[in-house]
């Protein structure tokens, strides 16, 4: 399960190790069989030529260069396994009588080691419910190495459910399960291909693989570590066990493989991602905005670690180092495609009070999308652009943006608690009463409405009208500051009231 990444052979060498494991393959098939055969019938004679040249695919069921498993899959090692599981083992698998052993050998295989796949309609024929599941195998094999996994699967099943304890039968079954992305299905064959004593590296890999991206984390750990006892220096068993490890929140030994593994390879960006999350997922965030960083110089920081960094920087109120991140976020590959995150950090910038790291923000987010934003996102972007202008004291810029967002959503509870704030504070009493009116009917922003309500009967020092409101706000959302401020104006109403008296 060596990976790719360090293959240093050339491209002639390597056509010419896959020609040869191909035509290994097919001899062991061809060998093998006859092997088993023979010590059948000892009067039955003849071998094929073993020399005769295979046209044959040099490849089994390849997988897409982007497949989480193509640096295993597509490995030439891993290949030369896969052609070699063609073979026959007497001892512990099959048996086929005599009429069976005459057609293996003068029918099916010459055409097997020519070409595999032309041998696929004499194996459909011989494959009966009586028949040995050797052809059931073989014929699963064809198709697993042609691509056909669906069928393969099929013709695996029926070979165990004949021979149960078929150990390659359950073996290449959990590995077509793997190849077509079922993983939680491939697991009880490979499983029970450990328990039959097939038990190897690869085995233990893929089943890791498959425990991994089922949501078991732990049992993903174990058997990774299985794996590695038999390929200790495998970097993609590693990385899949850190991953485990991750997911199933064990940071320390995880730290300790990752620094074990950077002293080694400190240019790998995966591995910089990788600290970086664990780092954050422990709130050791000085520690992941420098490796965030260091992934930042490799290139190989996405659009994703560069909000997170940003993220990071303004929780150490770091302004202008949050801003560099979040304006290079939007730059890279994927920045824009989701504004709601850009959106969301200019947010942040406005709730910590950074207005012109937030402007800069907004004018790029604007100049990235152009006139694409639409429905929520747009109306979003202006709430934003318009409490800016309420916090640079621009109250008519930020009132027409305002009304304009009531006018295309009347539903818009947020935009019509702003532009009620806004009126409250320009003495336009009737306006905030009526947008704080309307504002306490949509769902989610009844109490706020309540509160502003009351505070602009506060400062027409209406005390016991303005207590009722607060007494309703906290009812709907009960919050300690509130009720610190109903207390409060419940006292100025009972002094106005002893005033009174």
């Amino acid at each position: 399960m060596s990976s790719i990444l360090f293959t240093t052979e050339h491209p002639g060498t390597r056509r010419r190790l896959s020609g040869c494991v191909l035509r290994w393959g097919v001899a062991l098939t061809c060998a093998l069989c006859l092997q088993a055969a023979g010590k059948r019938n000892k009067n039955e004679t003849g071998t094929p030529d073993l020399a005769t040249p295979s046209n044959a695919s040099t490849r089994f069921a390849p997988v897409a260069a982007d497949h989480p498993l193509a640096e295993i899959w597509n490995d030439p090692d891993f290949t030369r396994r896969l052609l070699g599981t063609y073979g026959f083992n007497s001892a512990r698998e099959p048996s086929l009588n005599l009429e069976e052993q005459t057609l293996l050998r003068e029918q099916i295989l010459p055409v097997l080691r020519m070409d595999p796949t032309n041998a696929i309609p004499l194996l459909e024929a011989a494959v009966k419910p009586d028949a040995s599941a050797v052809f059931d195998y073989t014929l699963g094999n064809v198709l697993f190495q042609s691509g056909d996994t669906t069928n393969a699967i099929r013709n695996f099943e029926a070979a165990v459910s004949k021979f149960p304890d078929y150990e390659r039968a359950w073996k290449n079954l959990g590995f077509a399960q793997v190849r077509d992305g079922h993983y939680a299905e491939s697991i009880k064959p490979l499983a029970r291909t450990v328990e039959l004593g097939g038990a190897d590296g690869e085995v233990f890999g893929l089943l890791g693989f498959a425990y991994l991206n089922s949501g078991r984390p732990v049992s993903a750990g174990a058997a990774l570590q299985q794996a590695l006892l038999f390929r200790p220096d495998d970097f993609n068993l590693q990385l899949y066990l850190l991953q485990a490890w991750v997911a199933g929140a064990q940071y320390e030994p995880a730290l300790k493989l990752l620094n074990e593994l950077l002293a080694v390879n400190p240019e790998r960006a995966n591995l910089w991602s990788l600290l970086a999350n664990i780092q954050v997922e422990r709130n050791e965030l000085p520690a992941a905005a420098v490796a965030y960083e260091t992934l930042r110089r490799l290139g190989g920081a996405t659009s994703a670690n560069l909000m997170l960094l940003g993220d990071i920087y303004l929780a150490q109120e770091a302004r202008e180092l949050a801003l560099g991140a979040y304006l290079e976020a939007l730059k890279s590959e994927g920045g824009g495609d989701d504004p709601s995150r850009e959106l969301r950090a200019a947010e942040l910038l406005i709730t910590q009070g950074a207005w012109d790291e937030a402007r800069a923000l907004l004018a790029a987010i604007r100049s990235a999308t152009g006139e694409t934003l639409a429905g929520e996102l747009k109306l979003k972007l202006l709430k934003l652009e318009a409490r800016l202008a309420l916090a640079a004291d621009r109250g008519d810029e930020a009132i027409a943006i305002l009304e304009k967002i009531s006018l295309e959503d009347p539903l818009d509870g947020e935009a019509l608690l702003l532009a009620a704030d806004y009126y409250a504070g320009a003495g336009e009493r009737e306006k905030a009463e009526f947008r704080y009116d309307a504002a306490s009917k949509i769902e989610g922003f009844e109490a706020d409405a309540f509160v502003g309500r009351a505070r602009l009967l506060v400062k027409q020092q209406e005390y016991r009208r303005a207590a009722e409101f607060l007494q309703k706000a906290q009812k709907i959302k009960p919050r300690d500051r509130i009720q610190r401020y109903l207390d409060q104006v419940l006292q100025l109403a009972a002094a106005g009231s002893s005033k009174e008296a």
